[in-house]
């Protein structure tokens, strides 16, 4: 695992706070990608997971309408079809199990209720009704997960240890959306995960940890977002591990380096498909 910036060794085993720790998932409801990331974190660390919050994927200030046109202004009718049609897919397989292939989890909410996690639905992560419930929660840490929605100054410093988000890309680059698309619509031959303390500005907050990814030839947008979230899973692991003991130190993450990304438009997706690569 790189650990850029860092140079805190991990404290040995034996020195190490083994007690449990509360900690808060909030994640969009996304059923084909985010999978991938909780069926393997939220396993591993039984007792731990006191609540996944699960919010509309959609930006606060657009609607499904808005953000469906947005995607076709983009990327082409027939991407939106696709991808619509995948969305579909997994939200009835998730409803009608019988479905489904034996093992395969079509939503974080399944995953939650085989493991008896409690969900949380909040439309505003910042509403008074949502921090009130955290604080009856009362968590260690809040992890945010490709989480559409700003974090609050009120929020960030609610849980004991404080806020991380986990961003698909090596910060400081690629702050922003859809790193993943950048990475291979910018023709880089590497990307990574990223997992970082939060701050009130966007994809801010000191480097706890970093891992590198190789994008490989055949490289598709899902395949490497699947590839992330995997990778992605085991940086909070490890992050928890180490969050056991207490506050995790940081490398930092200067807000005037690095570069950002925000929705793409019709001649990024353009230099994406000219560079051979595909959404699936």
């Amino acid at each position: 695992m790189m650990l850029h910036g860092l140079t805190q060794p991990r404290d040995p085993p034996q020195a190490r706070d083994v007690r449990k720790l509360r900690i808060v998932f909030v994640t969009p409801e996304e059923p084909s990608i985010m999978p991938v990331f909780f069926e393997r974190a939220i396993p591993a660390i039984p007792g731990e997971t006191a609540a996944v919050a699960i919010v509309s994927p959609i930006y606060k200030k657009y609607s499904w309408a808005r953000q469906a046109r947005r995607f076709i202004q983009s990327f082409g009718v027939r991407d939106y079809v696709v991808e619509a049609a995948h969305y579909g897919y997994h939200r009835v397989a998730s409803a009608l199990p019988a479905i489904s292939r034996p093992g395969t989890n079509h939503s974080v909410k399944a995953i939650c209720r085989e493991h008896g996690v409690p969900v949380l639905t909040p439309d505003n992560i910042n509403s008074s009704e949502f921090l009130d419930e955290l604080r009856r929660i009362d968590p260690d840490l809040v992890v945010s997960i490709s989480c559409p929605q700003i974090f609050g100054s009120e929020l960030l410093h609610l849980p004991r240890l404080g806020c991380v988000n986990v961003h698909s890309a090596l910060l400081p680059n690629y702050r922003g959306m859809l790193p993943t698309f950048w990475v291979l619509a910018q023709g880089e031959t590497k990307t990574g995960v990223t997992v970082h303390y939060m701050n009130v500005g966007i994809d801010g907050g000191g480097i706890i940890a970093q891992q590198e990814i190789p994008i490989d030839a055949q490289e598709t947008l899902q395949s490497l977002m699947r590839k992330s979230k995997v990778v992605a899973s085991q940086l909070v692991l490890e992050t928890v591990d180490r969050f056991r003991a207490g506050p995790v130190a940081a490398a930092p993450n200067p807000p005037d380096e690095g570069s950002y990304f925000s929705f793409p438009e019709r001649g990024d997706v353009m230099r994406f498909r000219a560079r051979g690569r595909r959404m699936r």
